[in-house]
């Protein structure tokens, strides 16, 4: 069987409503360099990945080429690809453009990132790639140590959850993409909306691995990140 090949979807059409700015929180500076571009980075280094998979917000592909990808001669080929009306459908626009550049017996291993998440390592990146082409599905994850309560719409507590057996999903979460592409098919067949890639792969009936993530994996998505982020950097 031939090596497989290893992409990354670096996931980045969104529109950051919660960060309350003007510009879009991917393109929003880190310590003089956009959050989107330090994520590319982290995957640019990896010996592992082949080529990256850019999904942007529509009419965006020349704002990234100008602003986030030129500037920094990256190494690997990086496709930039049109995110659609949800996340679920800008994943699958990187996936359709991983599919078509293959032959149709071949596989490969697939990794789906935010792009806000800019203090992914190398290890978790590694860790994922061997667990996904063992197991065909991977996650980093972090257990919950807070207490967690189910609240009600009324803000009233209904329980307090069992925190032994609860994790916080992080991304990258990679794939053997047939398992993905078969996951998102049946999702839609089935019109079926999961808040990440794995629960789409969950709902194919597949199981889903996880590995130990790491607390500095945070995503930027408030004000507040953003100062945790330029902390974490001044540490680095």
């Amino acid at each position: 069987m031939d090596e497989l090949k290893h992409f990354v979807i670096v996931v980045a059409a969104g529109t950051g409503l919660r960060m309350g700015s003007k510009t879009k929180k991917q393109y929003l500076h880190l310590d003089g360099i956009p959050i989107l571009t330090r994520t590319i980075m982290v995957f640019d280094t990896c010996d592992q990945l082949h080529e990256i998979i850019l999904v942007v917000p529509k009419d965006d592909e020349e704002y990234c080429k100008t602003h986030i990808i030129d500037p920094y001669r990256f190494k690997k080929k990086i496709h930039l690809v049109e995110g659609g009306k949800e996340r679920q459908h800008s994943v699958l626009n990187g996936l359709k453009r991983i599919r078509d550049g293959m032959s149709r017996d071949k596989e490969a291993i697939v990794m789906i990132h935010d792009g806000v998440r800019p203090f992914i390592n190398q290890e978790i990146i590694k860790n994922c790639i061997l667990n996904a082409i063992e197991y065909g599905a991977c996650i980093p994850a972090v257990k919950i140590t807070d207490t967690v309560k189910e609240v009600l719409p009324d803000l009233v507590i209904q329980k307090t959850l069992n925190r032994r057996n609860l994790y916080k999903a992080q991304t990258p979460q990679t794939f053997k993409l047939g398992l993905l592409l078969r996951a998102f098919d049946h999702a839609m067949k089935t019109s079926f909306w999961g808040t990440d890639d794995a629960s789409l792969v969950e709902h194919l009936g597949h199981k889903v691995v996880v590995i130990k993530g790491s607390q500095l994996n945070i995503k930027i998505t408030s004000p507040e990140d953003l100062v945790l982020g330029e902390y974490l950097l001044s540490g680095i």
